[in-house]
């Protein structure tokens, strides 16, 4: 069974590299085109059809990155084990995960409501959308910025530190948009 997925690295690695691409990608066009569809207080039908289609991106891109992530693991248990880049991407990609349910759990269903930028009621709900936005982007970017470095030294602690300021102050800002670009709802 070991020999299998050494054998299959390669092909993992090129299935990671896709899904991750498609799902990032899709995160963050999601995440730009919420805000732009936004601005004029309502989303069409089009609109909503076109962010649920992002959505499923980002889903089927978690999937199928978690599939080759084992099968990556599989083919050097030990390295991979032992290695502190891989470790706090799994956090981070456990974080995605977790904000990703929060948002197709709780917060999808009022975002196709008719009104959901105009209803007062919605207030929480959007603030909540904003923030699992603003998670939804700073994760995929840190799980990218990651994967692309060769070499870190720094502890996992360390890491996971920074990318926990990291996304406070995304959600700070996000708080900040989301007030200034709803105040007069």
């Amino acid at each position: 069974m070991d020999y299998f997925f050494v054998a299959a690295k390669v092909p993992f690695t090129i299935l990671h590299v896709v899904s991750v691409v498609f799902g990032m990608g899709a995160a963050l066009m999601s995440d730009t085109l919420f805000t732009f569809y936004g601005k004029d207080k309502k989303l069409s039908p089009g609109e909503i059809k076109t962010l649920r289609l992002l959505s499923r991106l980002v889903w089927w891109g978690l999937v199928v990155i978690a599939i080759s992530g084992v099968g990556l693991f599989l083919s050097d248990v030990a390295k991979y084990s032992q290695s502190i880049k891989f470790l706090a991407k799994m956090t981070i990609l456990c974080v995605l995960l977790l904000n990703g349910y929060v948002l197709h759990r709780f917060i999808w269903k009022h975002v196709i409501k008719r009104n959901f930028l105009k209803d007062q009621r919605e207030n929480t709900m959007r603030r909540i959308a904003f923030m699992c936005g603003s998670i939804s982007v700073l994760s995929w970017l840190s799980v990218c910025t990651l994967g692309v470095l060769d070499h870190l030294t720094l502890p996992y602690t360390t890491i996971i530190l920074f990318y926990g300021i990291i996304i406070a102050i995304g959600i700070t800002a996000s708080q900040i948009i989301e007030r200034r670009t709803f105040e007069r709802v």
